[in-house]
C-alpha cells in the first residue's frame, strides 16, 4: 500500500500503520499484548491488525495480517492475510508468530468509540495524536467519549476543550480548560489554553488572572514558549470595550 510502504525498508514501520488511518478519519489504538484484548475487539465487531514474524531472530519475515475472526472450539484464528482472504490458523501458530513480532496489534476505531478493554492513558494518547489531523467534530466526539468515560481525566477535558477551541466554541472551550484546572490546578498546560481561550473571548483580564498564576521559572522549554506567546498576545491585546465582550465574559 503506497501510503505505508516504505521503498527502503521494503514494508512499513508500525508509525506508519498507526498514522494512515487518520487521513480517512478512523483513531488507531494499540492494544495490550495479550490475546484477551485481540478476542475483546472481535466480539465487539471490529477486526485487529497484528504484526507477525514468521523468520528467526536473524532472518526476522515481518507480515501485517488482520485478525477478522476466531474458533473457539477448532482453537484457531480467521485472517486476512496478503492475498489470502481467508486464513485458518491455529492459536499455537499465531502466538507463535505474534510473539516474534513483539505482540503489536492495533484496532481502529470511529470518532466517539471506545476500544473493548479501554485504557485511559493508551486511548488519550490515540486521541491527542488524531487530534492533530481530524476535524474539529470529528476530535470533539472522540474526546466527547473520553470524558464520558474518565470524568476525572485532566487530559480528557484539555483535548475536547482544544477541540472545542477549534471549532470555534470559545466559552465551551473555556468551561473544559477550567474543568480541566478544577482537577489538576498545577496543570500549566490547561491554565495557558484557557487564558488563551479568553483573550480570544475579549476577556483580557481574565486571561491576565490566569496568567499571572503562572510562575515561568517553573517550565519547560516548549510550555515556556507557549505561555511568553500567551503573554506577548496579551500585551498586545485592547482592552474589551465592546458591550458583547463584557458580557461574554460576565456570563462566564
Amino acid at each position: 500500500m503506497p501510503l505505508v510502504y516504505l521503498p527502503k525498508r521494503r514494508g512499513s514501520l508500525q508509525v506508519e500503520m498507526l498514522a494512515a488511518p487518520r487521513k480517512y478519519g478512523r483513531l488507531a489504538y494499540p492494544l495490550t499484548r495479550n490475546l484477551d484484548g485481540i478476542l475483546a475487539e472481535l466480539d465487539a465487531g471490529r477486526p485487529v491488525l497484528v504484526l507477525h514474524n514468521y523468520g528467526i531472530p536473524l532472518l526476522p519475515r515481518w507480515h501485517y495480517a488482520v485478525v477478522v475472526g476466531y474458533d473457539a472450539t477448532a482453537d484457531s484464528l480467521v485472517l486476512r492475510s496478503g492475498t489470502t482472504r481467508r486464513q485458518l490458523l491455529s492459536a499455537r501458530n499465531f502466538m507463535l508468530a505474534w510473539d516474534n513480532g513483539g505482540r503489536w496489534a492495533a484496532v481502529l476505531l470511529r470518532p466517539g468509540e471506545l476500544p473493548a478493554l479501554p485504557s485511559a492513558t493508551a486511548y488519550l494518547e490515540a486521541a491527542a495524536a488524531f487530534e492533530h489531523g481530524a476535524s474539529p467534530s470529528d476530535a470533539r466526539r472522540a474526546f466527547d467519549a473520553a470524558v464520558r468515560r474518565w470524568p476525572s481525566e485532566t487530559v480528557a477535558w484539555i483535548g475536547r476543550g482544544t477541540a472545542e477551541y477549534r471549532a470555534g466554541s470559545l466559552a465551551d472551550a473555556a468551561r473544559d480548560y477550567e474543568t480541566a484546572l478544577r482537577l489538576d490546578g498545577a496543570n500549566v498546560g490547561a491554565r495557558n489554553n484557557l487564558a488563551m481561550t479568553l483573550l480570544e473571548m475579549g476577556c483580557r483580564d481574565r486571561a491576565r488572572e490566569q496568567l499571572d498564576q503562572i510562575r515561568d521559572a517553573d517550565l519547560n522549554p516548549s510550555l515556556r514558549d507557549a505561555v511568553l506567546d500567551t503573554r506577548q498576545r496579551l500585551a498586545n491585546a485592547p482592552a474589551a470595550t465592546a458591550p458583547a465582550a463584557s458580557a461574554a465574559c460576565s456570563a462566564y
